[in-house]
């Protein structure tokens, strides 16, 4: 991205930002260098038109919308498990921390004593005794704790989006006296977790973040998902030194994985679900398990060759275009597979995209990844840069486009995308920072870069093909790792630091350096430049 066009975009920024609230003027880092015109001006809009825009302090101090307009769903609402972790992931990465953490105290005082937290709150229902036909909320604080849908679907969803939440704050934190304060809630939501799991290892609970079709009683993503959040809240408790309470749950998740590998697998791709009288149900093409396996890295090296190839050029996912649909074939779904009539979720969703974006930089797809991209943007850019909830097939090549508008899913996971996966930003819990791009030739060749602001530190960092340089300033040592792209070998010929050579440190693909704390008025300054081989452009 240009100088003017880098700060056109904080104009742009500081222009809306009265309606959210002085405090995102004084916390918003500066918008990513991106060489692509199309994903640079969607990642501005998703984040100020869209992401931004659905923070509204006169709810309270914390709150945001699941629409830009902060209308859809219901002004005041919260929907703090699926959509709740996307928004919280992507306020963090446009640095509004204590918004994120706010919000966090609300949510969790909506958890009851055995862990298990709302799947929405709606504060005008509090007080009033549902009637049939009404949505069955808590009479004492208006929270929704099963589905409306017959099967009660989501019910394995609350529990790891609230760890995942946690797992982001302190990643972008490093706060150990929050995370030691909030750990027991934490933990309290993974023991929920755990209850509904069997003793093979088997997660229950209908649709993960599917309602329609219910996929009665065990979702397949649901199972990838479970093993993600039990890893994460035992490397929480790491963290803080409980190392009894890391195994238990790294225990947790090793059975779920073992179980999921050898019983969910049909040969050549995963099951969806299984039925609790039908069995396995595996007769809808590739589906978005098979995208989860990979991207939670829980299927087998053997599995994962089998499938990668199948997945890697699976055009049918994205119905008319836009990334992504459930399953590759949606019309072979049958009557009995849907609890309530209509086929809401037959549909591209953002939430499957962003396990098919996980799982392309698992296997280092950058092109299929930036494609992905692309198509988002390019499907807001002609709305205005809004997106809507689903877009279902329309069975002549196109789509349909569904649901609440200006909803907030495609905008919030195209910030995660482009930070966690395209730029591939890993922010580790030993406070360590390394920069693991799935970046296209083209994208290395021209550069890209941007500031990250976070847990007391700034680092300001541009990669090209041999180079990265940049500047940091913190009150303490960052240990910065770098991967520069494939067939470029990690042999440095110039690492310096404030214009002196300095140590580095390989670790497999990876090169570490130690950047020394600085104040803001004299920055630390870094530069390494690797060797390129004979070929070092990138597929």
């Amino acid at each position: 991205m240009r100088r003017a066009s880098f700060l056109c975009g904080l104009v742009v920024i500081l222009s809306v930002l009265p309606s959210c609230g002085s405090v995102l003027a004084e916390t918003i880092p500066p918008l990513p260098k991106i060489p692509d015109a199309e994903i640079a001006a969607s990642y501005e809009r998703a984040a100020v038109q869209n992401v931004l825009a659905a923070v509204n302090p006169k709810v309270f101090f914390g709150y945001w919308s699941v629409c830009a307009d902060g209308q859809g769903f219901g002004y005041g609402n919260t929907y703090p498990s699926l959509d709740g972790h996307q928004m919280t992931d992507a306020l963090l990465w446009l640095g509004q921390v204590e918004v994120v953490k706010a919000n966090w105290d609300y949510v969790r005082s909506f958890q009851r004593p055995n862990g298990l937290l709302p799947l929405a709150i709606f504060p005008d229902k509090a007080g009033q005794k549902a009637v049939p036909g009404q949505l069955p909320t808590d009479l004492n604080n208006g929270g929704l704790y099963q589905h409306w849908v017959p099967g009660n679907p989501l019910a394995a969803l609350a529990g790891p989006t609230y760890i995942q939440n946690a797992d982001v704050i302190y990643r972008h934190t490093l706060d150990r006296a929050w995370l030691t304060v909030q750990i027991p809630s934490v933990n309290l939501a993974a023991d929920h977790l755990a209850s509904l799991v069997t003793d093979e290892g088997r997660v229950q609970g209908a649709g993960y973040y599917v309602e329609r079709p219910t996929r009665l009683e065990s979702d397949g993503v649901a199972q990838c998902y479970a093993v993600d959040a039990f890893r994460r809240i035992a490397a929480l408790n790491r963290v803080l030194g409980d190392d009894p309470a890391a195994r238990c749950y790294d225990e947790l998740a090793e059975r779920i994985q073992k179980n999921f590998v050898t019983q969910f697998w049909t040969k050549d791709h995963f099951a969806e679900y299984l039925h609790p009288q039908r069995g396995l149900i595996a007769n809808h093409g590739l589906t978005d398990v098979d995208w989860a396996s990979l991207a939670t890295g829980i299927a087998t090296s053997e599995q994962q060759a089998v499938l990668w190839p199948q997945l890697r050029s699976e055009g049918r996912f994205h119905y008319g275009g836009m990334p992504t649909g459930i399953s590759t074939r949606p019309e072979t779904y049958e009557p009995w597979e849907f609890t309530h009539p209509d086929r809401h979720d037959l549909a591209a969703m953002g939430r499957v995209w962003y396990l098919e974006a996980w799982a392309r930089a698992q296997m280092g797809d950058a092109q299929g990844l930036l494609e992905s991209v692309r198509k988002v943007s390019q499907v807001g850019r002609a709305n205005g840069y809004f997106w809507r909830e689903r877009y279902h097939p329309d069975g002549k090549g196109g789509v349909i486009p569904a649901g609440a508008e200006k909803y907030c899913e495609y905008p919030a996971n195209l910030i995660r995308v482009v930070q966690r996966f395209l730029f591939g930003v890993d922010l580790r819990l030993d406070g360590s920072l390394v920069l693991m791009p799935t970046a296209t030739a083209e994208y290395w060749d021209r550069g890209f870069g941007q500031t990250l602001v976070g847990s007391n530190r700034t680092l300001t960092y541009r990669m090209q093909r041999t180079r990265t340089e940049g500047t940091y300033q913190g009150a303490a040592p960052l240990r910065l790792g770098l991967r520069f792209p494939p067939n470029v070998a990690p042999i440095p010929e110039r690492i310096l630091i404030n214009g002196q050579p300095a140590e580095i440190v390989r670790e497999q693909d990876l090169i570490f350096l130690v950047l020394p704390a600085a104040l803001q008025q004299a920055p630390c300054q870094f530069e390494v430049a690797c060797r390129p081989t004979t070929d070092s452009r990138v597929d």
